[in-house]
């Protein structure tokens, strides 16, 4: 008879007692008690319950929930054996719980035949084993560890599970002791050694398991192996780390006598026996940052969290950003399961936001863990101070110095910051083993090359024993100069994989020289050391893309800098901090104006100290610097300072992106076709030179990108919208392969986007668009957060949303572009913002607003968009005139006539730039109020000349206007050769008429030299 809480079941003659008076249960509700117990304390869903008891048959839920119900009221008090566990079934806690009876177990299962073993074994008197602990359901995220065991117990005598404390060793064993009874018949010997501290003890534990009295002769050593031997069982020996020595003499002699022996162990360490099969138990699996929720879910580590969490409040961790927490926390724990189990208690309390805001903490945090565990399971530091007091004095002066290193790290480091100057290779090479047989520190092998790392819970308690020992300075100290020099040789590892053994030898992580900055700037640390690493790091940074992370360190070390002696610092230092500095604060949304100052003061001291390299990064931050806040004239000043120079120097690299630097400023000026002319000669040079990713100095900036991109914009403008579009594809392509920043928002934003959607692409438009705001999100780029709201409406206005409420979306963002003297590019925003008050009837807001643009582009020579500014007033002014009335005939007509000179001037200033595209938009809008007035031979003139120049097929908004205007006019194309040079108009096109005035004032000539 099995006893299930107050009932006496017999499977074998279908009888059930209690009390000793049998009682009366129905057939199926008998089978799902038998199914529940042959699982073996297993969860079984709903169906397996019902596939088993009615197979074959099709059967409503609600009859297996009467069965159980009934089964619960026969067990009464002991009604809770039978669990419901939501969403997944039902399961028999008894089974987990009873104790295993030798009576229905071959006491001698597997023994040798007679003359394969000693004699005595066969006689061995049968043996009352203790019970197992309670297990409710299988560890989550291990079922391949345990199909792992299960194999390895077929085929090795011993197995030793091996893994850092709290990562779930007995859990598992438990479980895979019950699937091996369940599955071979065999009894379960149980022995906990938490308590054993001695030979003796860990003998009388055994003994305690087998039940022995306390002066039965079996209790001997050699009795105690020999009953063992004999009893068939599966040994379990759990924390066996403290008494290692004993227990692998144990074992060995239990193979000795008993080859068939099964013995399963959990350790800190291995036994280091012949016979042994390691298994080492890792951490879960924790998500990377970034995934979606679903894929978040999928984790070991997020699925055990949410479980703990959800039994102690179950309407916890509902929504993403709660999930998303989750797995932050389990990536902040390493997936270690204890910490995992300890943070999920302190949900109920603190929430989940709360538990994430306090994991710096957390070793005083992640406590008060089940009262049925071990103590030095109920909190996280007690785990620690387990496997800490088991180490040699050496051991412990090594592990708690190594907490200084956040992330992998080498022997080298070990003895640069870990060790005194006197301390033998011999005793930190032992004291690493030590480390890691005992599961306190990782090894990890690239090759020949090893590395180590602490998790980050073994990292916390080692600082802890570092502050408690008085050495966080000193060691911190010792630290940040090794980091130093390491980040100066720029052998940082910025990413995980892809480095090769000889290189990683001597690298660290970036995390490192994060933890050696932050010590350095602090109460405690050294701030011009901490200067001197920023300038190292700086470039390290921008080389990752972590743009606004090199923004807050080279800004925070600049401050510092200023209050230090003079002298502290070296000039090169200064030099690349300002660099830094001053070429990412644009993005981060700071205002521009702050970098021309700091660039100014790098020009000054490259200058002072004769240094070319500096001087001319310099020079190629300002002529950068100078295009973001549209000063073209200073850019072209600047980019000739660098092109002069390059010419007396031997770098031909330099002198290419010089020409390249100069080509850009022209088409700015206006001078597309010599820009289109100088950038594809560069594009190509490069490009046969091999010195694609040549550069002034500028980490993230990829020269030969924006040539290309820059053609993009040229091609459009010049009425190529096909191979503007090639050469948009030309230009992303390397950015998104190597995933540049600030690169490849920088071009989505300037080139991508709006020429995709000028070119009539539509769908590539929203694609980049996507790209360009994933980017955004990704890098905290606020100047292209507004840039992308503005090429949003933009975007939005062409698929027909209304004008009111996309001006209420574009005039916030750009408005704080230009709060921040942010101008690159965006005069097609106040283009489109005007456009948008025109159509809200706000007239005078509108002409002010171009007025202002227009001025500002003649003072400072940006006449790149001056044809479409200009083309704009003059629209303004037409809508104007179109909303007045007939009792304002002489203001309609004024304003008519000052649109026609406005929208003529365009059309001249755009042939004389060479810009097709900027003519057609002009002469489409004067045409479209030629056929308003009744002036159709007028607007057949004015278009018919631009059949020849332009593809009619083209997809362009602008190309297919010319289309519908000239099916309206009852016109048909003139026959050319779409795409012809853009220069080849201007003499077909009619003379401009005397309203237009002259354009010559707009912008004066200006000779650039030879290419």
């Amino acid at each position: 008879m099995l006893q299930i809480g107050s009932l006496q079941v017999s499977f074998e003659q279908r009888s059930i007692e209690k009390d000793g008076v049998s009682v009366r249960i129905g057939a199926r509700a008998f089978d799902i008690l038998e199914v529940l117990y042959r699982a073996n304390g297993a969860i079984l869903s709903k169906d397996d319950i019902m596939d088993a008891v009615w197979p074959g048959q099709i059967v409503v839920e609600n009859r297996l929930q009467v069965h159980i119900a009934a089964l619960r009221t026969l067990l009464g008090v002991d009604r809770d054996l039978i669990k419901t566990v939501p969403g997944r079934g039902y399961l028999l806690v008894a089974r987990s719980a009873q104790a295993v009876e030798t009576t229905d177990i071959p006491s001698t299962p597997d023994i040798p035949a007679q003359g394969d073993a000693p004699a005595h074994i066969a006689t061995t008197p049968p043996l009352e084993l203790t019970a197992l602990p309670l297990l409710v359901e299988p560890p989550i995220g291990r079922a391949v560890e345990i199909g792992q065991l299960l194999e390895r117990l077929e085929r090795s005598p011993a197995t030793t599970v091996v893994g850092a404390g709290g990562i779930g060793k007995t859990a598992l064993a438990l479980h895979v002791a019950n699937q091996w009874h369940a599955r071979s018949g065999r009894a379960i010997c149980f022995v906990e050694l938490a308590r054993a501290a001695s030979d003796d003890a860990v003998l009388a534990l055994v003994a305690d398991a087998l039940k022995l009295p306390a002066h039965d002769g079996r209790r001997h050593a050699d009795a105690l192996y020999d009953a063992l031997a004999g009893s068939g069982c599966l040994l379990v020996l759990d924390n066996a780390e403290h008494v290692i020595d004993v227990v692998a003499r144990l074992v060995e002699a239990l193979l000795v006598r008993n080859s068939s022996v099964r013995v399963l162990v959990t350790s800190r360490e291995a036994l280091h026996i012949r016979a042994e099969s390691v298994l080492r138990l890792e951490p879960l699996a924790v998500p990377e940052p970034g995934l979606a929720t679903q894929d978040m879910l999928a984790y070991p580590a997020v699925e055990l969290f949410l479980c703990r969490a959800r039994s102690l409040a179950m309407a916890c961790a509902a929504d993403e950003k709660s999930i998303a927490l989750a797995a932050d926390i389990c990536r902040r724990l390493d997936g270690l399961p204890l910490a995992i189990e300890l943070a999920a208690a302190r949900v109920a309390t603190l929430g989940i936001e709360g538990v994430a805001s306090r994991l710096d903490d957390q070793l005083d945090l992640l406590t008060g863990g089940l009262r049925s565990a071990l103590p030095r399971h109920q909190t996280l530091r007690a785990t620690f101070e387990w496997s800490y007091a088991l180490l040699d004095a050496p051991s412990r002066i090594l592990f708690r110095r190594l907490g200084c290193f956040t992330g992998p790290f080498t022997f080298d480091a070990v003895c640069a910051v870990a060790t005194e100057p006197g301390m033998s290779i011999t005793v930190v090479v032992s004291s690493l083993g030590e480390l890691t047989s005992k599961s306190l520190l990782n090894v990890e092998f690239h090759g020949s090359i090893a590395t180590y790392r602490l998790t980050g819970s073994t990292r916390a308690y080692a600082m802890e024993k570092q502050r408690d020992e008085g050495e966080v300075n000193v060691i911190a100290s010792r630290h940040m100069r090794y980091m130093r020099k390491r980040v100066e040789e720029n052998r940082l590892v910025i990413a995980e994989g892809g480095q090769d053994g000889a290189d990683l030898s001597a690298r660290l992580s970036l995390d490192d020289a994060r933890t050696a900055y932050d010590w350095a700037f602090s109460e405690n640390g050294d701030p011009a050391q901490g200067v001197a690493l920023a300038g190292a790091l700086v470039g390290t940074l921008l080389d990752a893309s972590l743009v606004h992370e090199c923004f807050e360190r080279s800004r925070r070390a600049l401050d510092r800098l200023d209050t230090l002696p003079a002298g502290s610092v070296d000039v090169v230092c200064e030099m690349r901090l300002c660099a830094a500095s001053a070429s990412t604060l644009v993005y981060v949304g700071e205002n521009v104006e702050t970098a021309l100052s700091l660039w100014q003061r790098v020009l000054r001291l490259a200058q002072a100290a004769r240094d070319d390299a500096f001087t001319t990064r310099a020079l190629w931050g300002l002529w950068n610097t100078t295009l973001s806040v549209a000063d073209i004239h200073a850019s072209i000043r600047y980019a000739t300072r660098i092109q002069q120079a390059a010419e007396h120097g031997d770098s031909r690299s330099t002198r290419l992106l010089a020409g390249a630097m100069l080509a850009i400023s022209l088409h700015c000026f206006g001078e597309h076709e010599q820009a289109r002319e100088r950038l594809e000669y560069a594009v190509a040079a490069l490009g046969e030179t091999g010195l694609e990713n040549a550069s002034c100095g500028m980490p993230g900036m990829e020269p030969l990108i924006f040539c290309k991109g820059t053609l993009a914009r040229i091609a459009w403008l010049q009425g190529k919208p096909a191979h503007a579009m090639q050469l948009v594809e030309a230009s992303l392509d390397p950015a998104r392969r190597d995933t540049l920043e600030p690169t490849l928002s920088h071009l989505l934003a300037t080139v991508a986007v709006p020429v995709a959607l000028q070119c009539g692409d539509l769908q590539a438009a929203t694609r980049y668009l996507a790209l360009l705001r994933s980017q955004v999100a990704t890098h905290r780029f606020a100047i292209w957060e507004d840039y992308a709201q503005c090429l949003s409406v933009q975007i939005d206005l062409h698929c027909g949303v209304d004008a009111a409420s996309a001006l209420e979306r574009l005039e916030p963002a750009l408005q704080r572009l230009v709060a921040r003297g942010f101008r690159r590019v965006i005069a097609s925003f106040i283009v489109l913002s005007a456009e948008a008050l025109a159509h809200a009837g706000r007239f005078a807001e509108a002409a002010e607003r171009l007025d202002d643009a227009i001025k500002r582009s003649e003072s400072h020579s940006e006449y790149y968009f001056l044809p479409e500014l200009l083309r704009a007033k003059g629209w303004v002014e037409l809508q104007h005139a179109r909303s007045l009335g007939r009792a304002a005939h002489g203001e309609r007509t004024q304003r008519e006539a000052q649109a026609r000179r406005d929208l003529n001037a365009a059309m001249a200033l755009a042939s004389e730039h060479g810009a097709l595209t900027w003519k057609l938009r002009a002469a489409l809008d004067l045409a479209a109020h030629y056929i308003d007035s009744d002036e159709p031979a007028q607007a057949v003139a004015l278009l018919a000349p631009f059949d020849a120049h332009v593809d009619l097929g083209s997809p362009a908004p602008d190309i297919q206007r010319l289309v519908q205007l000239r099916q309206r006019l009852g016109t048909t194309a003139v026959p050319g050769a779409p795409g012809a040079r853009t220069r080849a108009i201007h003499a077909s096109m009619p003379d401009a008429s005397p309203e237009q005035g002259s354009t010559q004032a707009l912008r004066p000539k200006m000779s650039t030299g030879a290419r």
